[in-house]
């Protein structure tokens, strides 16, 4: 027992509390008394927080069998001076166009209310869609906060007053011209009589005078898809009289037929456009009269370039659409309308705006449809069997096979 508790004691003696307080706080005002007297109620964390914040901390790593030169680190410090890095974040990735269409679109059209963070998002979205359409610059503050930090050229202090003196007389001099242009147009506004009709409150009430014969737009706008001006008419057809247009001129005429005073109204065209929201409603009522209920092409005004809208006035008569990948989806005339040339520029308008892509499509087998396809070119190459099995309800007489057609270019 003597022998162990003599090999045990070999080399550095253990340190008693009082040596341990010592080593810790090398320069301390306290006499060595006072470490014998109180060594076991003696807590430096309490009596000395200061002291004890600023110890010098001393780590050293212990030699790691996998180096291979066996160095030692020895990192002395303060806990202040110690740099701790903080956890490090992942760098948010843009959206591009594509992107932001979708997501507002999914907003636009969600079926829960949304949160104010997904509202405040939808207003961004919906805003930077309105400035790319009006061809503004949209405000990216990380790109004006890079280009400042990147710059080169220093600080200038701000100059005294007496250097100000020649700016504050061009400003004197140009602030007096544009108060004499002030003058002037506040003359100007004093001498209008009236309000135009446009900015005017029973413009809010009646609604504009343009609107009561279209439903397009105004001005050229921006396809959110490639941005892309799109014309507000394709194109206005004064020539074409579908049978039930007849009919409706033949209604006016009939009260004044003994009249021989009376002049009919002038003529409205038959209006090719863009899709766009306001035809949804009548374009949806229209391709599920036509096909088969619970059809919503309202995806497509992502991509409106591929769209055709034929109007009368205010009526949807006609809709075709195509996807981008040129595969045309949908082809429909209201009845009474057809057999007028306005399916046949439909499909016209589609295949041209796909020019060197193979256009394709599905039938049905027994759709009279077929022979136009046909002059355009489009060949059959599949018969699909039960193709619209899934697509019209149980008990529908219609054909459920298909045939699938492609334009080869």
């Amino acid at each position: 027992m003597i022998q162990t508790s003599i090999k045990k004691r070999r080399g550095r003696p253990p340190l008693s509390t009082s040596a341990k307080i010592r080593a810790i706080f090398k320069v301390c005002p306290i006499p060595p008394t006072h470490f014998q007297d109180f060594a076991n109620t003696f807590d430096p964390q309490k009596l000395y927080p200061e002291l004890w914040a600023k110890r010098t901390i001393v780590k050293k790593k212990k030699y790691a069998p996998n180096d291979k030169f066996g160095i030692h680190e020895e990192i002395k410090g303060t806990i202040e001076q110690l740099p701790v890095k903080p956890p490090r974040k992942k760098k948010p990735n843009p959206l591009d166009q594509k992107e932001e269409c979708y997501l507002l679109h999914k907003l636009q059209y969600s079926s829960k209310p949304l949160s104010p963070k997904a509202a405040r998002l939808k207003r961004k979205l919906y805003l930077r869609r309105l400035k790319k359409e009006n061809g503004l610059k949209i405000f990216d503050i990380d790109a004006i906060v890079t280009e400042h930090m990147r710059s080169s050229l220093p600080l200038e202090p701000l100059t005294s007053d007496e250097e100000e003196e020649p700016l504050r007389e061009l400003i004197t001099e140009t602030s007096i011209h544009d108060q004499a242009e002030e003058k002037t147009n506040y003359k100007q506004e004093t001498e209008i009589t009236y309000t135009p009709y446009k900015n005017s409150f029973a413009s809010r009430l009646y609604g504009i005078p343009r609107l009561a014969t279209t439903l397009t737009a105004e001005e050229a706008w921006t396809s959110p898809f490639n941005s892309r001006k799109l014309k507000p008419y394709i194109r206005r057809d004064y020539e074409t009289i579908p049978q039930k247009l007849r009919l409706l001129w033949d209604i006016i005429r009939y009260p004044h037929r003994n009249d021989p005073n009376w002049l009919p109204p002038p003529a409205s065209p038959i209006d090719f456009c863009y899709f766009q929201k306001e035809h949804l409603d009548q374009v949806n009522d229209l391709l599920q009269k036509c096909f088969w209920p619970g059809i919503d092409v309202s995806e497509n005004l992502l991509f409106p370039d591929f769209s055709i809208v034929a109007m009368y006035k205010r009526l949807v008569i006609g809709c075709g659409f195509m996807t981008p990948q040129a595969y045309i989806t949908y082809i429909a005339v209201a009845p009474g309308w057809e057999k007028s040339g306005i399916g046949q520029f439909m499909v016209y308008h589609l295949i041209q705006t796909n020019i060197g892509k193979d256009v394709t499509l599905h039938v049905s087998a027994n759709n009279p449809a077929m022979i136009l396809y046909q002059k355009f070119g489009f060949k059959p190459e599949e018969f699909i069997v039960n193709f619209y099995d899934k697509y019209l309800p149980d008990g529908s007489l219609e054909c459920k096979n298909a045939f699938f057609v492609r334009l080869r270019r």
